[in-house]
């Protein structure tokens, strides 16, 4: 995402603090700060754009491993060996033909400087800020937080006051850089510098990020009202935990049920939502009080439930009550019985960042030194125990913006009852017995997962896994085309294990399957690290693709063979959102309509893998999916044990 750059697209904006004093805040506006020391790593002014840990620039894959990776995980999808053969027919000639073409054209764009930093950067903020869905669901993932002791309020405040401390670790230029591996690999920092006082404005076809870097309030939602909270003082002292609890208290106290909740709007269509937004601006006040809650440090929904169900719980933080929501900025969730959440801002940040600052600040409110790596405490700050009252933002609401708010309540209601999520919590083992089994865990789940579709549909699945580059500058993600023709063949294989033959079974039958799932492991691990080295094949088709399209050339027929659409079709979406043991379950909405939506964390003895379908898809059901997965997992089990 550009920097208000005006030698490319602008992404978003900085916004400073001399905007901000246009605005009637009084003192909540911030005074303007330097970022920097002689110790620091960097200055936060170049942080988005200064590539000061000397990263590798996003390489483009040689044309023939993109095609021969696209090509592998096309063939379990072919139904004839004339299809197949058609395949790889047309790949080869995709290859000598407009695809070399295309390749050198991708080249040339790439070799430059400044933004954009990679071949996809570009095609990636284009397609997240020119989404035009709303953001639950389709947009915002989920981490639930442990449950520690603490109430609602006692809970949230201490989240807040460490996360206060973790931005003035960002600004003051001293965030370590993630490591990775044994030779501690630095990893991209670039996207931590907007994972707070940021929001999600939305703007007609394309949404705009601003950020107020100097923001010292929270946002908070309560009852379908809004409020804003001073938690840095303007002489830069951080309110205690004791006193934000009592604020969150004050807010809780105060908040009556709003007649027209606007926050409701934050869950609509981006161009419905820019539209009555625009409308609304023409207000002063609303300006203002709009504005106000953009700038918030992070939003906090205080959300009067209590689910004791995880399946519950899971739908809640993914597509909770839009009126406890704030739905353009990174927001956490703090339910009435103390359990805690965050949804996301996924146009400028992914998964393993967030595991990160979530790491970093749990380690702060429990008093923890188990850091990530290469990482360290997070900086005292000067405290005060006391603070304004909390300030409530009015909004002038107009006939107009009252139907819009019931049109977005019924749009969103809609969408609640469309989604179907269901949790499996699969406490028979984890990591340490796959790992006997001779396969990566990761690799145990992906396998599990496709031997369940099959199982259930007849039919192997186009599988979307997300993994990260940030070993390159403003890397980001790449697809792990986990459908291989081994894991085919497992599924095959699996298909003919029933209970009945299962315990019938000789070691030798066991230990021919164990043979195609360890050999299907490990054909998956070696793709996923491909992916991971920038050697995936999506990122590098898409934007060969987008090449076609800017010059209104006519498709080439390797793109408008259904295979390639089916084999990008995320039947199964998953994501491993293993990085930090502060959280206990991850979830987002299934990509595909008639697909299912794979959210997994492995730990020593537990998987916890949180699973959405759409409920207008009548073949699909979450829960059905969860118990396959669950079978096939004790059945791995079992065939390595007969094997043994």
């Amino acid at each position: 995402m550009a920097v208000a750059r005006k030698s490319a697209i602008q992404m978003f904006t900085r916004t400073s603090s001399s905007l901000l004093s246009r605005c009637s805040l009084g003192s909540l506006a911030a005074p303007a700060r330097v970022f920097s020391s002689e110790a620091s790593k960097y200055e936060f002014k170049d942080l988005y754009d200064n590539n000061f840990l000397g990263l590798p620039r996003l390489p483009i894959p040689p044309l023939s491993h993109t095609l021969e990776r696209y090509v592998e995980s096309a063939k379990p999808l072919c139904t004839s060996e004339e299809q197949t053969k058609h395949l790889v027919k047309q790949a080869k000639e995709f290859e000598k033909g407009e695809g070399a073409r295309l390749n050198e054209a991708l080249k040339k764009l790439d070799d430059h400087k400044g933004y954009p930093y990679s071949y996809i950067e570009k095609h990636w903020d284009d397609m997240y800020l020119g989404l035009r869905c709303c953001n639950p669901v389709y947009v915002s993932p989920f981490f639930k937080i442990v449950d520690l002791p603490g109430t609602q309020t006692e809970r949230a405040a201490a989240f807040v006051h460490s996360f206060a401390k973790w931005t003035r670790k960002v600004l003051d230029g001293k965030l370590e850089a993630d490591v990775v591996g044994k030779e501690a690999t630095p990893l991209c920092s670039s996207a931590f510098s907007l994972m707070f006082s940021s929001a999600k404005i939305p703007k007609k076809d394309r949404d705009e990020i601003v950020q107020y870097k100097d923001s010292r309030t929270v946002t908070v939602v309560s009852e379908g009202n809004v409020y804003a909270i001073e938690v840095i003082s303007e002489d830069g002292k951080l309110l205690d935990v004791a006193g934000i609890t009592k604020q969150l208290d004050t807010i809780k106290e105060m908040s009556t049920p709003a007649e027209i909740a606007i926050p409701m709007l934050t869950a609509e269509d981006r161009d419905v939502w820019a539209g009555v937004r625009a409308k609304m601006e023409e207000d002063p006040a609303n300006k203002a009080s709009l504005q106000l809650a953009d700038q918030g440090l992070l939003a906090v929904a205080l959300d009067p439930n209590s689910f004791e169900d995880l399946s519950a719980l899971g739908q809640s933080i993914l597509c909770g009550p839009g009126e406890h929501r704030w739905a353009d900025k990174q927001q956490l969730l703090a339910y009435a019985d103390g359990k805690m959440a965050m949804n996301f801002e996924h146009s400028y940040s992914d998964g393993m960042g967030w595991g990160r600052f979530i790491h970093d600040v749990m380690c702060d409110t429990t008093g923890s030194t188990k850091y990530f790596p290469g990482a360290g405490p997070l900086p005292s700050m000067p405290i005060h125990s006391d603070a304004p009252p909390p300030k409530k933002l009015d909004f002038v609401i107009t006939p107009e913006v009252k139907a819009a708010v019931d049109t977005a309540a019924s749009t969103y209601k809609a969408l609640q009852d469309d989604v179907q999520t269901y949790h499996l919590d699969f406490n028979h083992f984890g990591k340490k017995e796959m790992k006997k089994w001779k396969t990566s865990p990761d690799a145990a789940m992906q396998l599990a997962y496709q031997v369940a579709y099959y199982n259930l549909h007849s039919r192997m699945p186009g599988v979307y896994e997300a993994c990260a580059t940030r070993r390159f500058f403003h890397g980001r993600t790449e697809t792990i085309r986990s459908l291989t023709p081994d894991s085919h063949r497992l599924a095959e294989a699996m298909a003919t294990v029933t209970d009945e033959a299962l315990n019938a079974m000789e070691e030798d039958d066991a230990e021919d399957i164990m043979d195609l799932l360890q050999l299907a492991a490990k054909t998956h691990s070696k793709v996923s690290k491909d992916s991971s080295n920038g050697m995936g094949c999506d990122r590098h088709l898409l934007a060969m693709q987008k090449i076609v399209l800017s010059e209104g050339s006519d498709m080439p027929e390797f793109y408008t063979n259904p295979l390639y659409e089916a084999s990008k079709t995320s039947d199964l979406s998953t994501s491993n959102g293993t990085s930090t043991p502060y959280i206990d379950q991850f979830g987002f909405g299934a990509v595909a309509y008639h697909g299912y939506g794979l959210g997994y964390l492995i730990t020593d003895n537990r998987v916890s893998v949180n699973i959405t379908t759409f409920a207008g898809s009548d073949s699909l059901s979450s829960k059905t999916m969860g118990d396959e997965i669950e079978k096939t997992l004790l059945k791995f089990k079992k065939l390595a044990e007969i094997a043994d």
